[in-house]
């Protein structure tokens, strides 16, 4: 990897980081349209009953599938406003 190439993917990798944990639903994120895997998913991961599922950062969820750990989820829409990531139970 050159230097040139290392600089742009950590500098997009943090970014990517920061948004998916920074526990805002953006909406016209860019980020959340390119990537299954953001802010709401990753949510669920820092769940109480989360901590075991939704690992995959910062890019794709192919190794929580591959490995067991994947947990869809919905956004349901607070009493106080905002959105919130809920796991979709079978």
């Amino acid at each position: 990897m050159t230097p040139r190439t290392a600089i742009f993917f950590f500098s997009f990798a943090t970014i990517k980081t920061v948004d998916d944990h920074c526990g805002l639903w953006l909406p016209g994120n860019p980020l959340h349209v390119l990537f299954s895997n953001n802010s709401a998913y990753h949510d669920v991961h820092h769940q109480l009953f989360g901590g075991k599922y939704n690992f995959s950062q910062p890019f794709f969820v192919v190794w929580d599938k591959i490995l067991g750990t994947y947990m869809p989820y919905s956004l349901e829409k607070r009493r106080d406003g905002g959105l919130e990531a809920r796991p979709v139970k079978d």
